[in-house]
């Protein structure tokens, strides 16, 4: 027999509770199953304690014993309306960053731009965000990375996905990024720019027009 199945039945065996089979059950197991054995015996002895508690002295704690179930009542209110709090606080909080604009800017802050290529001459070619020639990280929240989202080059009278090269200065000209090759449909991590200091954009690409981001 099982022992899990003796121990749920040793508190009606205890009571007495139980049909005459079943007792009989329990003990046939204990006597061959020295930890069920011991589970009886410290049962038994609790059972001899509750009985040697007085009855007023039973009366008196019972209040105690409401409390404590109120008590556990409470604690496990507190923390469903905790979670459900914390639900509804996160759902909310989402929604509000993706459907407003400002919150969404200003947490996922993001620029783009398109840069046309005119000819295959190898020079570096500025590259404009928002009208501007520079590129300020005026929050903790930008990634400064940059992403070639896609281009067309013109080869041959063809359009093909071309790789860019990639390259930043700071406000006197030094190269703080240098020729860092930025694949079709793939982000570069850009390191050591700082946060509130202009940064020159320029670009080294064949003929055509290439879609950047910035975030």
């Amino acid at each position: 027999m099982n022992c899990n199945i003796i121990k749920d039945l040793l508190p009606s065996y205890i009571d007495e509770i139980c049909s005459e089979d079943t007792a009989k059950l329990v003990e046939d197991h204990v006597q061959h199953c020295e930890e069920c054995k011991q589970t009886l015996k410290r049962l038994q002895q609790q059972t001899d304690y509750d009985q040697m508690i007085p009855e007023e002295v039973k009366k008196a704690i019972t209040p105690f014993k409401k409390i404590n179930s109120k008590r556990r009542i409470q604690v496990i209110t507190a923390i469903v309306m905790t979670s459900l709090m914390t639900f509804f606080i996160t759902t909310v909080g989402y929604l509000v960053y993706q459907d407003v604009g400002v919150v969404h800017d200003f947490f996922s802050p993001k620029v783009s731009t398109v840069v046309d290529v005119e000819d295959d001459s190898e020079e570096w070619q500025s590259v404009n965000f928002n009208d501007k020639n520079y590129l300020i990280f005026d929050s903790v929240f930008w990634k400064k990375s940059i992403v070639n989202a896609g281009s067309n080059e013109i080869d041959s009278g063809n359009e093909t996905e071309s790789d860019i090269l990639l390259r930043v200065k700071d406000v006197n000209g030094k190269v703080i990024v240098d020729e860092i090759q930025v694949k079709p449909a793939t982000s570069v991590k850009l390191d050591g720019l700082k946060k509130n200091e202009k940064y020159f954009f320029e670009i080294k690409a064949p003929q055509g027009r290439f879609f950047i981001n910035a975030f």
